[in-house]
């Protein structure tokens, strides 16, 4: 057995990313690649509802590469079952659900099967969640339970084995929100500033994939700025103001882009002239630096 106290950091980062290339990377990409050549479909077409499959996709992967890094970070192991961590993993995503790491392979195989409306990657999905299931009641709770004794007893009876309590969901959400807020703001200075150094037409820039992007993300973090608003009331005028001007560009924007998609054309982006950038990237640096400082008060009030 390789002593993995001696093992650098960057040897188990090394070997974690092995294993994702090897184990889940031949569940996620090239058993559904497999499966889909199988199918005969021919060419697939990105459009309509299946571009919801992006948002599991795209969490799942988030998850899974999360839950790695607290693997390494924290457990001083890695996700292989051989080669398993040496503490006990309860940080992270393993504070509100005992496998959350499996839940993110399962969003990205769901995220597959809606993304490519395939009927025989959602039977993969059905087969894989009664493999994981069989696997860890049969082998792995059974090998934790005698690896780290009372402590994994005790943190069975805290944690669920699959959903997480309502609690640990509120308080992940809280956690996330702010953060999650930033995205459209970086998004959209970089998309600016690529407009001002190259002059491209901006009604070029987006597409579908983005579109739905805006939708998702600005719709999660405008409905987290309205629970932050219900926790911590604001003091000054300013504050106010500022909250105002996110909450609608969030919704401005979810709204626009809602309506890109319906119209099928970008040719509503021609409102906004080649000036509009030298403004838009001050208003979105400075929209970006007030999420930020929300986060950051956010968090002050929940260690209070």
């Amino acid at each position: 057995m390789i002593d993995r106290r001696k093992s650098g950091t960057v040897w188990l980062f090394v070997k974690a990313s092995l294993f994702t290339l090897l184990v889940p990377g031949t569940v996620v990409v090239l058993l559904p690649y497999l499966l889909l050549a199988d199918a005969s479909l021919g060419a697939i077409e990105f459009l309509g509802i299946g571009l919801l499959g992006l948002l599991p996709l795209v969490l799942g992967a988030a998850l899974y590469l999360r839950c790695a890094y607290d693997f390494v970070w924290s457990g001083r192991g890695t996700p292989l079952p051989i080669d398993p961590p040496i503490q006990l993993v309860m940080s992270g995503p393993y504070r509100y659900s005992r496998n959350p790491m499996y839940v993110g392979i399962l969003a990205i195989l769901a995220g597959e099967a809606l993304l490519y409306s395939d009927l025989h990657l959602l039977y993969f999905l059905l087969a894989m969640t009664v493999l994981f299931n069989i696997f860890i009641l049969g082998y792995e709770e059974r090998a934790l339970g005698r690896q780290f004794g009372e402590a994994y007893a005790r943190y069975c009876e805290a944690v669920p084995r699959w959903i997480p309590d309502w609690s640990g969901l509120k308080a992940l959400y809280y956690k996330t929100f702010a953060r999650v807020a930033l995205l459209p703001y970086v998004g959209g200075t970089i998309i600016h500033i690529l407009r001002l150094i190259y002059d491209f037409p901006l009604e070029q820039m987006p597409n579908t994939v983005v579109d739905w992007v805006v939708v998702v993300i600005g719709g999660y973090a405008g409905v987290g700025l309205i629970v932050f608003a219900n926790r911590v009331p604001f003091e000054h005028l300013w504050d106010k103001v500022g909250y105002g001007l996110l909450i609608f560009h969030l919704d401005g924007s979810v709204v626009f882009h809602v309506y890109l998609l319906f119209a099928g054309s970008h040719d509503a982006m021609r409102v906004f002239p080649y000036w509009y950038s030298f403004l838009a990237v001050g208003y979105f640096i400075g929209l970006g630096l007030y999420v930020h400082r929300l986060n950051n008060r956010l968090y002050k009030e929940r260690r209070s």
